[in-house]
C-alpha cells in the first residue's frame, strides 16, 4: 500500500516540493528574513506530504548553515577592508580680490588631484565678485594638507573638520552583498530547473525581490566608497569691505585734549593758508595797478605845492 502510494506520486509534485523547500531555506541567508523563513517553512511543511516534508527538513538544515554564514563572511571581509573614514571640512576666508582667491583655491585642488564639484559666485554692480562658495572633493589621504593650504589663501575667518569612521558599516554592507549574490545564484539554478508555472512564478518573485535588495546594497557600497576615498571641503570667500568703521575713541583726558587742540590749530592754519591763497591774486593786482597810481598822485601834488603864487595887481 505504501509502495503503491509512493509510486503514485508524480515526479513533478516531488520536484515542486523540493524546489519550494529550497527556496524557503535560502531565505535564511539574510538575518532580516529569518523570521519569515521560519513562518514559511512551518506553513509549507504542514501542507506537504511526507517526502516533501523530508526534503523541506533537509533544506531547512542547510538554510540554518547558510544563516550562520554571514558571521564567517564578515570576519573574512574585515580582514580585507582597511579603515574607512569619511572626512569633511569647512573653511571661511576674507580676501580683497575674491576672483584671485578662487584661482588660488583651484591651484590647491589641482595640486592634490581633486575636483571642484560645485561653485557659486555673487558680484557687485561693476561685475566684481563679492562672494564665492566652492565645494571641493580631495583625496582623503591629502585632506589635512589641503585644508592647511586653503587657510593661507586669505584672511581666515573660521575652519572646522570632521571625521566619521564607517569601517563597520562598510564591512556590514560588503558582507550582506556577498551573501545576497550567492543567494541569487542558487535561486537562479532553481529557476532553471523549475518545471511548472507555479514553481516558475514563485521562484521568479523571490528572485526579483532579492535582485532589488542586491541593487540597494550595491548603491550603498558605491556611496560609501565615494565618501571614504574622496573628502569634501566647503570653501566660502567674502570680499574685505573697502571702508571699515573705526571704533570710537575716548575724548577725555590730557592726551585727548592735546590731540583736540592740535587738531584745532591745524584746522586754523589750514583755514588761514586757504584765505591767504585766495587773497594773494588780489594783492598782486592791487600792487601792480595801485602802486603806480599812488605814485602818480603824489607826484602831481608835489608839483602843485612847489609852483610860486602870482603877486596881486595894485589899482591906480
Amino acid at each position: 500500500m505504501a509502495r503503491s502510494l509512493t509510486r503514485s506520486l508524480s515526479p513533478t509534485v516531488a520536484g515542486t516540493a523540493l524546489l519550494v523547500a529550497l527556496v524557503i531555506a535560502l531565505t535564511g541567508c539574510s538575518s532580516d528574513d529569518h523570521d519569515e523563513r521560519d513562518d514559511a517553512a512551518s506553513g509549507s511543511s504542514a501542507a506537504l506530504d511526507a517526502p516533501a516534508a523530508d526534503a523541506l527538513e533537509g533544506a531547512a538544515d542547510a538554510g540554518g548553515d547558510a544563516a550562520r554564514g554571514p558571521d564567517a563572511a564578515a570576519r573574512s571581509v574585515a580582514q580585507e577592508i582597511p579603515q574607512a573614514v569619511i572626512r569633511k571640512g569647512n573653511v571661511a576666508l576674507r580676501a580683497d580680490d575674491v576672483g584671485r582667491a578662487q584661482i588660488e583655491v583651484r591651484k590647491v585642488v589641482d595640486r592634490h588631484a581633486g575636483e571642484v564639484t560645485e561653485e557659486k559666485t555673487q558680484s557687485d554692480d561693476d561685475g566684481r565678485p563679492t562672494y564665492a562658495r566652492m565645494v571641493l572633493r580631495i583625496p582623503s589621504d591629502d585632506f589635512g594638507e589641503a585644508v592647511e593650504g586653503l587657510k593661507k589663501i586669505g584672511e581666515l575667518e573660521s575652519a572646522s573638520t570632521n571625521e566619521d569612521d564607517v569601517t563597520t558599516q562598510v564591512i556590514d554592507v560588503r558582507t550582506r552583498l556577498q551573501v545576497q549574490q550567492r543567494s541569487i545564484a542558487r535561486i537562479s539554478v532553481l529557476f532553471q530547473r523549475a518545471q511548472s508555472i507555479r514553481d516558475i512564478m514563485a521562484i521568479e518573485s523571490e528572485l526579483s525581490r532579492r535582485q532589488a535588495d542586491l541593487e540597494a546594497l550595491q548603491q550603498q557600497e558605491a556611496y560609501l566608497a565615494d565618501q571614504t576615498s574622496l573628502s569634501t571641503i566647503v570653501v566660502s570667500i567674502d570680499r574685505t569691505p573697502a571702508h571699515q568703521t573705526k571704533p570710537e575713541e575716548d575724548d577725555r583726558g590730557f592726551l585727548a585734549g592735546l590731540s583736540a587742540g592740535w587738531g584745532a590749530l591745524a584746522t586754523f592754519a589750514v583755514g588761514l593758508a586757504t584765505a591767504v591763497g585766495a587773497l594773494l591774486p588780489w594783492v598782486v593786482v592791487v600792487a601792480v595797478v595801485g602802486v603806480p597810481a599812488l605814485l602818480l598822485v603824489r607826484s602831481v601834488r608835489r608839483r602843485t605845492a612847489a609852483r610860486p603864487a602870482e603877486p596881486a595887481q595894485s589899482s591906480e
